[in-house]
């Protein structure tokens, strides 16, 4: 009698699908979340994050009305109002918040929970989630409204003022500022890999941009925002994102409307009503 043997290619394939069957049964890694709080989570109604997970690592994870999630969602609590999904739940408890406050049952308010599957504290390893140290610089760059600049090269700054419809274009390596802010239709672009420093705020006015330029991936910027109790990342309605946003300290905004491409890590999340996140994070899976 003959053996008959599977070719090369088709053990790979099967071992490629074993591996991706484990890691789906899994609790996330880092490199894997799309949105990621450490004490707060809120994804406000008909926000969608169409690739990647979305967690908190030490609290509440809140999914409003009509949000659709992608991937797995991860947290000690998730609370969850009309119509909001996901592809799977990592979690000890999940209430339903029409359902009048019962947790833990298989049925609250008349509503079905969804089974939460067992997670391995703590849900994120803690010592990847220390703070960045920034150290600005002293010299302030202000981009005058509708004009444009050549790419600057990696430098220490202080406060970085976009004007409205005008363009920043750093050339990639190793930036810090004290603040960032994009006016309306304002673009702060990465032409090759950027890790940028920021010791307080990012803001972004309504349409602005930030993070890298096509066809650079979102993996390749980061911002990293340190441990000032002033530190804060908001972005305006209809802003677009593409890149990792770092800053455990921090407040992280995202606008409605918006467009969020990359990684978004805070002490606080908020992701608007009717935005879209998509992961391509700068920590790898």
């Amino acid at each position: 009698m003959f053996r008959r043997r599977l070719p090369v290619i088709g053990l790979l394939v099967l071992a490629s699908l074993a591996a991706t069957a484990r890691r789906s049964s899994a609790q996330p890694l880092l490199g894997e979340y799309a949105v990621l709080g450490l004490q707060r989570t809120v994804l406000r109604p008909g926000a969608r994050v169409t690739a990647g997970a979305v967690g908190t690592a030490g609290g509440t994870l809140v999914l409003r009305n009509h949000v659709r999630i992608g991937g797995t969602v991860a947290a000690d609590m998730i609370r969850l109002d009309n119509d909001a999904t996901a592809s799977r739940f990592f979690c000890r408890f999940v209430v339903l918040s029409h359902g009048g406050g019962a947790v833990g049952g298989p049925v609250v308010g008349g509503g079905a929970l969804p089974g939460c599957r067992a997670f391995t504290p703590p849900l994120v390893d803690p010592t990847l989630l220390a703070p960045v140290a920034v150290v600005p610089g002293g010299t302030d760059v202000r981009v005058r409204p509708f004009s444009g600049t050549a790419p600057l090269p990696a430098a220490s700054l202080r406060d970085v003022m976009v004007g409205r419809g005008a363009l920043l274009q750093l050339a990639g390596g190793s930036y810090t500022a004290r603040s960032i802010r994009i006016a309306p239709n304002g673009r702060l672009v990465c032409i090759d890999a950027c890790r940028i420093g920021v010791l307080e705020r990012i803001v972004l006015a309504p349409r602005a941009q930030l993070g890298a330029g096509a066809p650079l991936r979102a993996d390749r910027v980061r911002f990293d925002l340190g441990a000032s109790t002033a530190s804060v990342f908001r972005a305006g309605p209809r802003a677009a994102v593409a890149g990792t946003v770092f800053a455990p300290s921090a407040t992280v905004l995202l606008g409605p409307h918006g467009s969020y491409r990359g990684a978004y890590i805070g002490r606080i999340v908020s992701v608007g009503r009717s935005a879209t996140v998509r992961a391509d994070s700068a920590f790898g899976s």
